[in-house]
């Protein structure tokens, strides 16, 4: 861990996936993240062969990520239907983890790392507060992408309840917790 709280030229996003589709509706251009890559450091979970040493637990981002790019440029670049389903299941996870904290996993990191040594008791101003927002980013032309979300709406999930019934399920009782209770329950 010591070695990540050393690393200091990575991405930093300035909104959430919600965040930026209400920038979106409202009209509005968001501001996303500095282009800084040519300075980036290539992920810190990678070997010096180039493999990820965190592959079984790897973060949801690096899950939904197929880069055309390898991990050690630092950055990734995803085929455009596979962008759009990615930013999809990144909005439906911000949706259900209402109360949490969005933001580069080098930031998350050291932040819980901070706040279980009792170094700081603040959350950190580019860390972002998650928020919900029930919109999906599609346009009307966009047949294919709304024909995916539709059958993953409709996917039989548990106990007779389709994805989408769950989804709701899981958004509602997650709307119960006060922003950052889940460091009460890790920590």
């Amino acid at each position: 861990m010591k070695k990540l709280l050393l690393i200091e030229k990575y991405v930093r996003p300035k909104l959430t996936h919600n965040q930026i589709i209400l920038c979106y509706k409202e009209g509005l251009e968001p501001s996303l993240e500095e282009e800084i890559y040519e300075s980036v450091n290539p992920c810190p979970f990678l070997t010096q062969e180039n493999l990820c040493k965190i592959y079984e637990r790897r973060p949801l981002m690096c899950r939904l990520t197929a880069s055309i790019i390898p991990c050690e440029k630092g950055f990734a670049e995803l085929p455009p239907f596979l962008f759009k389903i990615s930013t999809i299941a990144l909005q439906l996870v911000e949706n259900i983890d209402l109360g949490g904290l969005y933001g580069n996993m080098l930031d998350l990191l050291k932040f819980l790392y901070q706040y279980k040594k009792g170094l700081i008791e603040e959350v950190p101003n580019y860390l972002l507060n998650t928020v919900d927002v029930d919109d999906l980013p599609i346009l009307p032309e966009e047949k294919e992408l709304k024909k995916w979300v539709g059958t993953l709406y409709r996917t039989p999930v548990k106990d007779n309840l389709t994805f989408r019934d769950l989804l709701q399920e899981l958004r509602k009782e997650f709307r119960k917790y006060e922003s950052l209770t889940f460091l009460k329950n890790i920590f």
